[in-house]
C-alpha cells in the first residue's frame, strides 16, 4: 500500500486556513503575500517530509523494500545468490599415458571459455576426462552433452587438439538471482519459521543450498525414519549428481540427527506434455502469443509431482495477445505426473 501524500495545494490550503482562524483580517491565498508564501514554504517542507516517511515506509517491509532489500536478508539470513560459473568434463583423446596439465582453456561455439582445473593422464586407451569450469559466470556458460570444445593454446599430449563435452554436458551456471525471487525467498523464510526438520524445513534446506533450486519433500515419501527429497534446477533442468550431492551433504549439515542415515536426494525426471491446438487467427503472431501463455503458465503453475490442469490451460490461452478463438485437441484432460518425482514441462506445441 503506498503512502499517502496530499496532492499539490492541499497542504498550502491548510496552512492559509489557519492563518485565517488565528489572525483576523490576514489573506492568505492571494498572490505576492507575506502569508501566502510562509503558505507555500510550509507546502514544500511538508511534501518532503511526506515523501521520506513513504519512503521509510516501503523500505521498512520486506514485500516492498528496494534499496533495503540486503539490509532484511541480512537480517533474516537470506543473501541474494550469487552468478555461478557452469562446470563440466571435457572428453579428450591423445596418446596413451600423457600427462595433460591443470588450466587447459577451451573455447565453446558460443566464444565462452572453460578452464581444467586439475591434471589427468590419458589412460592407455588415449582417452581421459578433463574436468573444466566457465570463466565466466552465468546461466550462459550450460551447456548440452556432446558440444565440441576447441583448445584455446596447444597443449602437448592432446590429439585432436579438441574435446567434447561428456554426457552431463556443462551445468551448474547461475546468473544472479533476481529481485522477485530473492524477495519471495526472504518472505518464506519470514512466514515459515525453523521446526525442528518438518518437510518445509527440508525444503527451505534444498533451497538454501543451491538457491534458484525448487524442492519438495512430499509427505507420503517420507516416514518410518526416512527423508526423500529432490529438486528441480532453474531451466527447468535435471540436477547434476555433483548438484544433488552439495544439496544432500548440506541437508545432512542441518537435519536432526535421527534422520541422518536415511536421506535421500532424488533427481527429477521431465516429462513433457504436448500440445496440439487451433487458434484463430492462425497467424504466426497468434501461434506465437499462445506459446508465451503456455510457457508462463508451466512456469508458475507446474509442479514437481503435480497435475496440468485443461481448465487453467483454456484460461491462459484465452488470455494470449491477439487470441479470438481456440479449440484444444489435445491433451483432451488433466495431465497427472506419474510419480512424486516428476515435472511436468512444455513440450511440442503443434498449430492448425
Amino acid at each position: 500500500m503506498p503512502w499517502p501524500v496530499p496532492a499539490p495545494g492541499v497542504i498550502s490550503a491548510r496552512a492559509a486556513a489557519l492563518f485565517e482562524q488565528s489572525i483576523a483580517g490576514i489573506d492568505a491565498r492571494s498572490d505576492n503575500t507575506v502569508a501566502t508564501t510562509l503558505t507555500r514554504i510550509t507546502e514544500l517542507s511538508a511534501q518532503d517530509l511526506y515523501f521520506m516517511q513513504g519512503y521509510l515506509a516501503q523500505q521498512l517491509m520486506p514485500d516492498t523494500a528496494t534499496d533495503w532489500l540486503p539490509l532484511h536478508g541480512a537480517e533474516w539470513g537470506v543473501p541474494q545468490a550469487q552468478p555461478t560459473p557452469a562446470g563440466g568434463n571435457v572428453l579428450v583423446t591423445g596418446p596413451a599415458g600423457s600427462p595433460i596439465p591443470a588450466g587447459v582453456v577451451f573455447s565453446a561455439p558460443s566464444q565462452a571459455l572453460y578452464t581444467s582445473i586439475a591434471p589427468v593422464t590419458l589412460s592407455a586407451a588415449g582417452t581421459g576426462s578433463l574436468p573444466v569450469v566457465a570463466n565466466v559466470a552465468g546461466s550462459a556458460g550450460n551447456l548440452p552433452a556432446g558440444t565440441p570444445m576447441v583448445v584455446v593454446s596447444p597443449v602437448a599430449g592432446l590429439a585432436p587438439q579438441s574435446g567434447v563435452l561428456d554426457a552431463n554436458g556443462a551445468t551448474g551456471g547461475l546468473d544472479l538471482e533476481s529481485v522477485s525471487s530473492w524477495r519471495a525467498r526472504i518472505l518464506a523464510q519470514i512466514r515459515t519459521q525453523p521446526s525442528g526438520g518438518n518437510y518445509n524445513d527440508y525444503i527451505a534446506w534444498i533451497e538454501a543450498a543451491l538457491p534458484g533450486a525448487i524442492g519438495v519433500c512430499p509427505a507420503s515419501a517420507c516416514g518410518g525414519g526416512s527423508v526423500n527429497v529432490a529438486f528441480v534446477m532453474p531451466g527447468p533442468s535435471v540436477p547434476s549428481a555433483e548438484e544433488i550431492a552439495v544439496v544432500l551433504a548440506y541437508i545432512q549439515s542441518q537435519a536432526p540427527v535421527t534422520a541422518q542415515p536415511n536421506i535421500t536426494v532424488n533427481p527429477v525426471t521431465l516429462q513433457p506434455v504436448n500440445f496440439s491446438l487451433q487458434v484463430r487467427p492462425n497467424t504466426v503472431t497468434i501461434q506465437n502469443a499462445a506459446l508465451a501463455a503456455l510457457a508462463l503458465y508451466f512456469q508458475q503453475s507446474a509442479a514437481i509431482g503435480g497435475t496440468i490442469y485443461m481448465s487453467d490451460v483454456d484460461e491462459a490461452l484465452a488470455g494470449a495477445d491477439g487470441e479470438q478463438y481456440h479449440e484444444r485437441l489435445a491433451p483432451l484432460a488433466d495431465v497427472v505426473a506419474p510419480s512424486l518425482f516428476t515435472l511436468l514441462t512444455l513440450g511440442t506445441v503443434t498449430f492448425s
